[in-house]
C-alpha cells in the first residue's frame, strides 16, 4: 500500500528536513550531487547586488539555508557581520573547509526549529529557494520564521521559482511557490520594496528576486 506521507523521492512529509544531511553527504566539496550549488555568488543575487549596492559596516546579516557558504562569502565581502546556517551537518562542514579564513558563523540549524536569539536580530537577511525545497504544508511556517529574523528598518531578500499551479506533496521537490508567497510575507509587518520577475527555471515558471523592509 502505498504511503501518502512519503513522495517519491523518499522525502517524509512529517521529517521534512531529512533528506538534505543524505544528499551532501553524498556530495563532494566541489559541490557535485548537490543540484542547486552553484560554487560562486548566486547569479540573481550577484545581479540584484549590481543593481542595489550594499555597504555592511556595522550591520549583520543572515543567509538562510546557506549551502556551499557562497552567498555569506559574498555578504562578509561588503562588510556585514555574517551569520549562515544550513540544516545539514556535511554542509556547515564543507563551507568551513572551503573558507578556513572566513569569520561567516557558519552553522547547523533547523529553520522548522525556534531561534529565539535571532529574533529581529539581522539587517539583511537573504533566502533563497529555502520555503519551496520543504513541503507546502510547512510554507507559512517557513515564511513566518524568515520574517522574524528581519531587525527593524532591515532588508529580506527572497529568490523564488513560482507557478499558478497548487502547491501539492506529490509535485516536489522542489514544491514552487504561487504568487501568493508575496503577500504571506508581507504579513509578517514587512513591505514589499520591489519584486523582479523572470522566465523561471521551468516550463511556465517565472522567478520572483523580491525585497521586503520591516
Amino acid at each position: 500500500m502505498a504511503n501518502d506521507n512519503i513522495d517519491k523521492f523518499g522525502i517524509d512529509k512529517d521529517k521534512p528536513a531529512d533528506w538534505f544531511e543524505p544528499l551532501y553527504a553524498n556530495a563532494d566539496l566541489n559541490g557535485e550531487g548537490v543540484p542547486w550549488a552553484n560554487m560562486d555568488t548566486h547569479p540573481l543575487f550577484q545581479r540584484w547586488l549590481d543593481m542595489n549596492p550594499l555597504s555592511g559596516n556595522g550591520k549583520t546579516a543572515l543567509v538562510v539555508g546557506c549551502g556551499m557558504g557562497d552567498d555569506a562569502i559574498a555578504l562578509e565581502a561588503l562588510g556585514f557581520d555574517v551569520t549562515a546556517f544550513d540544516v545539514s551537518t556535511t554542509a556547515i562542514n564543507y563551507c568551513k573547509q572551503r573558507f578556513p579564513d572566513s569569520k561567516v558563523s557558519f552553522l547547523q540549524a533547523d529553520l522548522l526549529k525556534p531561534q529565539p536569539k535571532w529574533r529581529q536580530a539581522f539587517d539583511f537577511v537573504l533566502e533563497i529557494y529555502t520555503v519551496q525545497a520543504l513541503p507546502p504544508q510547512y510554507e507559512s511556517q517557513l515564511i513566518g520564521a524568515i520574517a522574524n529574523f528581519v531587525a527593524p528598518q532591515g532588508t529580506l531578500l527572497v529568490v523564488a521559482e513560482v507557478s499558478d499551479e497548487e502547491r501539492r506533496f506529490e509535485n516536489g521537490p522542489p514544491w514552487l511557490l504561487t504568487p501568493q508567497h508575496i503577500d504571506a510575507f508581507q504579513a509578517h509587518a514587512l513591505s514589499l520594496v520591489s519584486s523582479d520577475n523572470q522566465a523561471g527555471e521551468f516550463d511556465q515558471t517565472t522567478t520572483f528576486v523580491s525585497t521586503f523592509k520591516r
